[in-house]
């Protein structure tokens, strides 16, 4: 008897659909976005041609010195274990791969810009901490579920990409949200939603499809609010946001989830393909390595036992 191979997730249309479904008018019309290195955007484009040429993607690399440093770096780090060390651009890209460098050349890229950008509501400093936690956390539940860690990777870290952008054109807005006392007002995506039309997540998404993101990257960032849909779908690709949705749930300075953390909990308990403890153990080891010198806004094995404990006493009583 013959078996029907699935038909191939189709990110593209998926992506497509998502933003297409943004209320462009509700948007500002004037908005100050973050300028990624115009080499990142060129590299993200023609990568994405399936007739690229090699020579012609290192060159726009090397044009960019900060890029083909920090692409370097990442080769030769210890993630990859390399015995010889690889000195040019080329040859780093091929060691690790087309999508792994565009992931890589999009993060340091958005890196920089979310630096240069001047907030008036968000710790800049702690923003890149935040969004750094979420990345490493994505990555670590994907591994552990045997996911895409890449894929988990950046869209922990660029899920929020747009906050410091909204909160500097609506402040007084976002302040109001930020007056209700914690625990007693509801998610920020849901409270964007009816205070504006739309939420940063797909505004996000809407503004990241015109820099060409790759489309599981796009509909990363639309739907990480959106934990129960990640658990809903019906295709295994589709789960691959999974890690993403929950690293969304971890705590930040706009209490995007008054109660993200004891959700997490909750969602934990009732998967045994990842220990939570562990990963954040885990996520906590890792940013401290890479934290450059700042302070770690929350450390997640602290949180977690006294999230518990907390939790603890509210079912005793």
């Amino acid at each position: 008897m013959s078996t029907v191979a699935a038909a191939p997730f189709d990110w593209k249309t998926l992506s497509s659909t998502s933003v297409a479904s943004v209320k462009s008018e509700l948007l500002p019309a004037s908005i100050e976005l973050p300028a990624l290195p115009h080499a990142v955007t060129e590299f993200v484009q023609k990568a994405a041609s399936p007739n690229f040429d090699l020579q012609e993607l290192a060159a726009i690399v090397e044009k960019d010195g900060a890029l083909t440093v920090e692409l370097l770096k990442h080769v030769n780090s210890a993630i990859y274990a390399i015995k010889n060390p690889v000195r040019n651009v080329r040859d780093a890209i091929v060691h690790i791969g087309i999508n792994s460098a565009r992931l890589h050349l999009l993060a340091v890229g958005m890196k920089a810009a979310t630096r240069a950008l001047k907030t008036k509501l968000i710790n800049q400093r702690n923003f890149w901490n935040e969004s750094l936690q979420r990345a490493l956390f994505a990555r670590e539940i994907a591994k552990c579920m045997k996911l895409d860690p890449g894929l988990a990777f950046l869209g922990g870290l660029l899920q929020d990409y747009l906050l410091p952008v909204l909160t500097n054109n609506y402040d007084k807005q976002y302040l109001q949200f930020l007056a209700v006392p914690l625990g007693q007002g509801k998610d920020l995506s849901a409270w964007e939603r009816e205070t504006f039309g739309f939420d940063h997540a797909s505004a996000g998404a809407h503004f990241a499809a015109q820099w060409h993101f790759p489309p599981d990257l796009l509909c990363s960032i639309f739907f990480h609010h959106s934990l129960e849909s990640t658990l809903q779908g019906t295709h295994a690709e589709f789960f691959k946001l999974f890690p993403i949705a929950l690293a969304s749930l971890l705590p930040d300075q706009l209490h995007q989830s008054p109660a993200g953390f004891q959700t997490l909990i909750k969602v934990a308990k009732h998967c045994s393909a990842f220990d939570l403890k562990e990963v954040c153990e885990a996520v906590d080891a890792e940013q401290m390595k890479l934290a450059e010198g700042y302070e770690i806004p929350n450390h997640l094995s602290h949180l977690l036992e006294k999230t518990e404990r907390t939790m603890g006493i509210a079912e005793a009583e």
